[in-house]
């Protein structure tokens, strides 16, 4: 009795350290995985982690910075579409001392072409169509052998004319609406008037041959030098002004435009000489300027396309890959780790039932 008694004291203090240090592993493991476990749910937040949005708005300038209005200043419903511009460029002659067909040759640009100066009011109005107002001033001249037997003849004009005419937005038709098109194609007609001096003289001699909107001086009336005074009337023709305007929106206040105009006259005396067969003569305006737009607002500043950055294959897929390695060494690691520990938190715990199982099972043989 007092052996089978020794047995199962040893028995039970054997199965109580047994259990005592499958319980210290089990509590070490608890602790290992609450300490890495913190540590990784701050990791993942670390990396989850949105830099801060700065929220603080940008002061909107007041009345005082001197520019309340932006540039958007409204003029009123009238000027709604309204626009003025300016212009310079030269003037090309047609006529009868014209000594070209279409265009005088570079050599002939002395002779023959001049500036000028045109200044513009118009208003878009309603399905492209719009209506302008213009102002043109500058002067015309000419070279040419008018007969085989004849001297050379020139002559000079200076004049003014107004007109007014209607023009049509051509984009509408010729081209696709595109929000980033900042060329604007317009074609104009119109009926106008005609103010002009004109002096024909022979080249060589100077001498005055016929002229219109002067007046003679009394006493050179008899000799063939004569002397011109501006002292009359000029002289007056109707006109009929046509071309194209090409407008590039610089921004939503200000465009630069290109004008070619043609201006047919109701007069062979242009040149102060005429001919029964030829036709009436006429003018070209070749000119650059710029156009100010007054209701335009920062809506309708021009849009710019934005660039297309394209990236390489290559570079794409090693950076997924490093990705992908670096989230294996920042996630995978871990969860393997803790599913190890799982493992052998589970296999502890089946011996320590099996050991309790032997306990039970002792204790009953003991017990017999």
């Amino acid at each position: 009795m007092k052996n089978k008694f020794f047995l199962t004291l040893a028995i039970t203090f054997t199965l109580i350290l047994c259990a005592n240090i499958s319980f210290a592993q089990l509590d070490a493991f608890d602790s290992v995985a609450a300490i890495t476990t913190p540590k990784i749910v701050q990791e993942q937040e670390n990396l989850s982690t949105t830099p801060p949005i700065n929220t603080i708005k940008e002061e909107e300038p007041t009345a005082s910075d001197g520019d309340s209005d932006n540039g958007t200043k409204n003029f009123g419903p009238v000027f709604d579409g309204a626009y003025v511009s300016l212009s310079g460029g030269v003037n090309v002659y047609f006529g009868d001392i014209a000594a070209y067909q279409l265009f005088p040759n570079i050599s002939q640009f002395n002779n023959h072409l001049t500036t000028g100066f045109k200044a513009t009011l118009g208003r878009e109005i309603k399905w492209g169509l719009g209506a302008q107002f213009n102002y043109q001033s500058g002067s015309l001249i000419g070279t040419r052998q008018t007969g085989k037997y004849s001297s050379t003849v020139s002559f000079r004009n200076k004049f003014f004319d107004i007109s007014l005419q209607i023009n049509y937005r051509l984009n509408d038709i010729f081209f696709k609406k595109s929000d980033y098109n900042r060329f604007t194609l317009y074609a104009h007609i119109g009926f106008g008037s005609m103010w002009y001096r004109t002096q024909l003289y022979d080249t060589e001699t100077l001498n005055t041959k016929d002229y219109e909107g002067y007046v003679e001086v009394e006493r050179t009336e008899a000799l063939s030098q004569k002397t011109l005074s501006d002292k009359a009337p000029k002289a007056q023709t109707w006109t009929v002004p046509y071309g194209v305007r090409l407008n590039y929106k610089y921004n939503y206040k200000m465009d630069f435009h290109f004008d070619f105009t043609q201006t047919t006259t109701f007069t062979d005396r242009l040149d102060a000489f005429s001919r029964d067969w030829t036709a009436r003569d006429k003018y070209d305006y070749i000119g650059l300027g710029v156009t100010f737009n007054f209701n335009r607002s920062k809506d309708d500043e021009p849009k710019k396309r934005e660039k297309k950055v394209t990236t390489n294959s290559t570079d794409d897929s090693s950076s997924n890959v490093k990705t992908s390695d670096s989230g294996n060494k920042l996630f995978g690691g871990k969860k393997k780790q803790s599913k190890g520990e799982d493992d052998e938190l589970l296999n502890i715990r089946l011996k320590l039932f099996e050991t309790q199982l032997k306990l039970f099972e002792m204790q009953y043989l003991l017990g017999k």
